[in-house]
């Protein structure tokens, strides 16, 4: 992500160069008809829309790969996920009568903990007061 921007910031650079240069020669006229300024312009404009354009298939595709799909009927259900960053992931997974929670990463999935469904149900409850509590 961070060598896309440098690579925005570069194009927005050399655009902001050939604009000052554009502008600083005398108006020549192009084979169609439109100024040197015209065209760096029309140029700029292309550029900022396929950014844009890359912009969004990069989020839209990061938005449906966080999708998880949901089955009826089966015994595994993924109760909660979070991302912690560099490409690390920790999940609570209910499974038949278990809780498991599981950390996930580039070099694969690793059980953290397990607990009993009734345990985890009474910690849920007990954060769920000690929250309500906080807020009045």
């Amino acid at each position: 992500m961070r060598a896309l921007l440098k690579a925005v910031h570069l194009a927005g650079l050399m655009l902001l160069v050939g604009l000052v240069s554009a502008s600083a020669q005398p108006e020549q006229g192009s084979a169609d008809g439109h100024s040197a300024l015209y065209d760096l312009l029309q140029a700029g404009v292309s550029l900022a829309v396929v950014i844009g354009l890359i912009y969004l298939i990069y989020f839209g595709l990061r938005r449906l790969s966080q999708a998880a799909p949901t089955h009826r009927g089966d015994r595994l259900r993924v109760v909660e996920s979070r991302h912690l960053g560099g490409g690390r992931w920790v999940y609570i997974l209910e499974v038949a009568d278990r809780i498991l929670i599981v950390g996930g990463g580039n070099e694969g999935l690793r059980t953290l903990a397990e607990l009993p469904r009734d345990e985890y149900e009474r910690q849920s409850a007990n954060n769920e007061e000690h929250t309500s509590y906080a807020d009045n």
